[in-house]
């Protein structure tokens, strides 16, 4: 059985597309975050810093300022650094970490042309009572995490959705293949064809996203850890865009364990629907075009048909659940504002959906009789 196993982990490790996709994903990020690195610039009473000099000098002025998040400390790092903006003269950014998020966060630095620091107001009345204020509430926890917000924004709203199309075309062979080359006749002809052999390539699909996704995200907070440090991983997660509403772990390392927690789970059930439009379409190429639209299938609902609410208000909800439990959405869960209860319903069916087309993938290819 081990040996089966093996072999047919293998036979979907062999596929060059997989790796090529992988290497060209990891490539990308790892460019890019050198690119981020290099480009990284502050300015800190008058000086300026550059590349990995510049982080470091970051880093080490936020943490006089860790801790929780007081109007009086934003008033602290106003009343040494000023604004954070664009200078013409220097094309360059005037400012640091800290300026940076009191500018972009408690002022209307957005609403300006971002090059005129004599522009920049804070935020009164209404619109600090509903920007700002929040921030100053809860006893959030501030530190430098830029690195750590980036990371959200590359792995967990880019990386895990582009690996999850190289997962699709690389296990779309699974089962169709087997169809392609009339291998199916041959192995369903046995006794342990029809059961055990099937289970087995199930569970080595099912191992080898495992496995996949792991290496993956390994690598990729590998970097980020190289680049900016455990610093921030303890920042409360609403400070890197983690939804004021609903359920989430309070600090940033918990949050971004989260996003790959439910990675892995979309990363499951993608696998599950995969095999089961393997073992339907008998063929790569449709199984690639069939897995790619149930893929996308949620985004349309969700943007398109969704705020036309054309099932009634109670059955587009739970519409919008379900499709929020799907693959694509389901890592990004933490951006809906979801609550614990719903987050655990998500959770529930996605294990109810891959089970179920693990069960189809199973029976379909079990009954295969052959090209007559």
């Amino acid at each position: 059985m081990w040996e089966i196993w093996k072999k047919e982990i293998y036979k979907i490790a062999s596929r060059k597309v997989i790796w090529c996709g992988v290497l060209l994903l990891l490539s990308f990020i790892t460019f890019r975050l050198y690119a981020e690195q290099k480009d990284y610039s502050v300015t800190i009473d008058g000086q300026s810093y550059h590349g990995k000099e510049a982080i470091e000098k970051d880093r080490k002025l936020t943490a006089e300022y860790a801790g929780m998040l007081t109007r009086e400390k934003v008033q602290e790092i106003y009343d040494k650094y000023g604004f954070y903006y664009y200078d013409d003269k220097t094309e360059s950014y005037a400012g640091n970490f800290c300026s940076k998020f009191v500018t972009e966060q408690m002022t209307n630095y957005n609403q300006t042309s971002g090059n005129d620091p004599s522009q920049i107001r804070f935020y009164e009345g209404e619109k600090w009572e509903q920007n700002a204020a929040p921030l100053l509430k809860d006893n959030l926890q501030f530190d430098y995490f830029y690195g750590w917000q980036d990371f959200q924004e590359i792995y967990g709203m880019m990386g895990i959705l582009l690996l999850y199309v190289i997962l699709i075309i690389g296990l779309s062979p699974v089962f169709a293949e087997e169809y392609t080359l009339r291998t199916a006749d041959i192995l369903l002809s046995t006794q342990r064809g029809k059961k055990s052999c099937i289970y087995l390539k199930i569970a080595a699909a099912l191992s080898f996203t495992a496995i996949v996704y792991l290496m993956v995200t390994a690598y990729i907070w590998f970097i980020y850890l190289l680049v900016y440090g455990t610093q921030g991983l303890d920042a409360s997660a609403v400070l890197a865009g983690a939804s004021f509403f609903g359920y989430g772990p309070g600090s940033i390392g918990g949050f971004l364990l989260s996003i790959s927690a439910l990675g892995l789970a979309g990363g499951l059930l993608l696998t599950g629907c995969v095999l089961a439009a393997s073992a339907l379409c008998r063929n790569s190429f449709l199984t690639v075009v069939v897995s790619l639209s149930l893929y996308l299938i949620p985004v349309v609902w969700l943007k398109v048909f969704a705020p036309m609410w054309i099932l009634g208000y109670s059955l587009t909800r739970a519409v919008n659940h379900f499709m929020a439990s799907m693959p694509m959405y389901l890592p990004m869960n933490w951006s809906f504002g979801f609550t614990a209860a719903q987050i655990h319903r998500h959770l529930l069916t996605a294990l109810a959906v891959a089970v179920s087309c693990l069960i189809l993938a199973y029976q379909k290819y079990r009954t295969y009789q052959g090209k007559k």
